[in-house]
């Protein structure tokens, strides 16, 4: 699903979503402004910077920056040290950190935030809003919207003011927030979205919009009852446009070699940082569009623009999760509704500040209830829940840590929880695939990156390997092995010696990066003839030890298939049973024109079969000839019970003489006996291939393959 990004394409819901956030945005800026002891205008000029110069250079389609109330406890402090001047400054040189963070690609953090603590900041933000949106809606406002804290001032907690705000109530300041709260839950039902007109504008302009009618109808008809002064938006309002540009402040370069600038610079950047890109995954979490941001470009686009504050006399911009969330849900579809709200702020502070100045707090307070359920989203709790413990713990922290300090302080609580939960998780569950295949065989299989996180856990399984056990480690896939893991596992090799295990440590190749493993390549004529058929019996060998170990090669097999388009060069000809677990290539670890592979049931030999031994070795080039026999064979059976069945009665008839060899032998030594005659009827019967064996050129060999463990027993070769 993609959305068109021209201007105009999505005006109709980029407009009304604008309008909504610049409506809420003013009353945060001036709150956040105000906790931070800063001119009330360095909020809403940071605000106008955030939407008429982030949102145009942001890679972000729907982030809303401005004003963070995570960061007022810094700026206070930085204030209250440096001057407020002093701050710009430092504000100037922090935004050049975050531009060199950007070129740095330090974005790339963003990625390793954990899904769970993403969820908890959006429930958790909720949850903060929520609570504090009451007393604001029982028009209780003495605290400034956008505190986030649950200690606040005043010395009232988050809890402690519901109770507090129910003394100061105001019927009319609850009756606006109703009526408004009523219009916004009416908007959301599917009958009144199904009807072409409730399309055309947002419910939240209508409540908005419904608010300001409300107070100004008692204004004029009792004025007693209306809300007044700290009850509704209060922009400063400037007399002329020099009052305006005495608003603006510069950085007072005097202090530029204090160390402690340097400090609070440093501080604002990371902690501006991390809140921007925490947002930044939430924000594309939310996205219906599923669009990605460019961390980096980000964290340069945030970094100029505070650069930009910081010589003009703003505050720290950042992405800020509340206005984003409402520009989300007020249907956005692109950044121009963050555009859209910077020119709003803007022509507000300079034109229309009377005009503000009549919403009634009430009602902003029922459109952020509204949003604040939307984010608590209670369906995460479900969600979290089934994802396991090592999920759900982290994302309750999360919110906890929220709502009982500030935003920073439980989102740097949510990630250390994340983070133990990720390495007890990691401790607990295997960083490679253990099967046990039969009885004391234990097989590991090394994950592409192997790090110190799994070192704990690997540590742990093998010291638990019991004595005389058969173990294989393979790091076949490995990419990456941590010291740590290779100093482990070189300390099991002299363990393993002691405790009588068997062990296998298959491409294991030193630790750090590790060079690439070779693909197995199909056979070319020179490396064919280059080969002994004492060479071939040791690859087979091999091979077999690969399949019982539950090994394989490294192959390619759609580059074989390239490589053998021209001609092939096998190895061998097996000779083998039908019988279907009785498979040559999978049993031998072999890839496409690697052998010849001639089955038949019993693994007797006629003349269709010797003419084809003759073909691979005389005119092909292999160099071997094996006569593969199988335990629990369905022919040997069939040969001893004397069965009778039309063909197959003169298949059997073939095996008769192994029977006779062996008397009244078990099954499993007539199908020995069966492989060994087997074997010289061929050199009795095709002078060819045995004049080859003579000369050398060729060998044969009988085996026996156990479909019990996978193993083949070779017998004593011919040459």
């Amino acid at each position: 699903m993609q959305v068109n990004q021209g201007i105009l394409a999505n005006l109709k819901c980029d407009l009304p979503a604008g309008i909504v956030v610049f409506l809420v945005s003013i009353p945060m800026s001036l709150g956040i402004a105000l906790a931070s002891g800063a001119p009330l205008f360095s909020g809403l000029l940071t605000g106008i910077i955030g939407g008429l110069m982030v949102a145009p250079l942001s890679g972000s389609q729907l982030a809303i920056s401005g004003t963070a109330a995570g960061l007022s406890v810094l700026v206070f402090a930085a204030i209250t040290e440096l001057g407020f001047n002093g701050f710009l400054l430092a504000l100037v040189i922090a935004g050049l950190v975050q531009i060199l963070l950007g070129l740095m690609k330090a974005g790339v953090i963003a990625h390793y935030f954990p899904s769970s603590v993403i969820n908890g900041m959006l429930s958790g933000i909720g949850m903060i809003l929520f609570l504090k949106q009451i007393p604001h809606a029982l028009g209780y406002d003495r605290d400034y919207e956008g505190d986030f804290s649950f200690f606040q001032a005043d010395h009232f907690s988050s809890f402690s003011e519901l109770t507090n705000a129910v003394e100061f109530i105001s019927p009319t300041a609850t009756f606006i927030a109703f009526i408004s709260l009523g219009v916004l839950i009416l908007w959301e039902q599917p009958f009144i979205k199904a009807m072409r007109y409730a399309r055309l504008y947002q419910g939240i302009l209508l409540a908005l919009l419904l608010g300001v009618l409300s107070n100004q109808y008692l204004l004029m008809f009792a004025p007693e009852l209306a809300l007044k002064d700290s009850h509704l938006v209060m922009i400063p309002v400037f007399s002329t446009f020099s009052d305006v540009l005495a608003q603006f402040h510069s950085p007072d370069f005097a202090l530029f070699d204090q160390p402690k600038v340097y400090l609070a610079a440093v501080t604002l950047a990371l902690v501006a940082s991390l809140e921007t890109l925490i947002c930044v995954e939430a924000v594309d979490k939310l996205d219906t569009y599923r669009r990605v941001t460019s961390t980096n470009r980000e964290l340069m686009t945030q970094g100029l623009a505070n650069t930009v504050l910081g010589l003009c006399g703003g505050l720290p911009v950042t992405q800020v999760i509340v206005r984003s969330s409402i520009n989300i849900q007020a249907g956005a579809k692109t950044k121009t509704a963050g555009f859209i709200q910077g020119v709003l702020m803007l022509l507000a502070v300079l034109l229309i500040p009377e005009w503000m100045n009549y919403i009634p707090l009430a009602t902003l307070a029922s459109v952020l209830l509204v949003v604040s359920y939307k984010l608590i989203n209670p369906a995460m709790f479900k969600t979290m829940y089934q994802a396991g413990w090592y999920h759900f713990i982290p994302f309750c922290v999360t919110i906890l840590g929220l709502v009982f300090t500030d935003l920073l302080i439980g989102i740097l609580i949510g990630l250390v929880v994340a983070l133990f939960a990720i390495l007890l998780e990691n401790y607990k569950s295997a960083s490679y695939f253990r099967e046990a295949v039969i009885g004391n065989k234990i097989i590991f299989r090394l994950s592409e990156h192997v790090s110190f996180l799994n070192k704990a856990n690997i540590k742990r399984t093998l010291d638990h390997v019991p004595a005389y056990s058969d173990v294989v480690i393979d790091a076949t896939r490995s990419k990456y092995i941590d010291y740590d893991v290779f100093e482990i596992i070189e300390g099991f090799k002299k363990e393993a010696a002691l405790k009588k295990i068997n062990l296998t440590l298959e491409n294991m190749r030193g630790f750090g990066v590790l060079k690439p493993i070779e693909k197995a390549r199909s056979q070319t004529y020179d490396s064919q003839q280059a080969l002994t058929p004492a060479c071939v019996l040791e690859i087979l060998k091999d091979g077999n030890a690969h399949f019982i170990n539950n090994l394989e090669a490294n192959r390619n097999l759609l580059e074989q298939v390239n490589d053998t388009q021209q001609g092939q060069f096998p190895l061998a000809i097996i000779l083998s049973c039908m019988d279907s677990r009785t498979s040559v290539e999978l049993i031998f670890d072999l890839g496409l024109g690697d052998v010849f592979s001639a089955r038949v049931a019993g693994n007797v030999v006629n003349d269709d079969i010797l003419g084809s031994m003759e073909y691979a070795c005389k005119l092909a080039g292999s160099k071997l000839i094996v006569v593969l026999g199988h335990t629990h064979c369905g022919a040997i059976k069939g040969a001893c019970a004397d069965v009778q069945l039309d063909h197959l009665t003169g298949l059997l008839a073939k095996i008769q003489p192994a029977i006779a060899a062996v008397g009244n032998a078990s099954v499993e030594k007539v199908a020995e006996k069966n492989v060994q005659l087997t074997v010289e009827q061929i050199r009795a019967r095709s002078s060819v291939l045995e004049t080859m064996i003579q000369a050398g050129d060729i060998g044969i060999i009988g085996g026996m393959y156990d479909v019990e463990t996978g193993r083949v027993a070779f017998f004593n070769p011919s040459w």
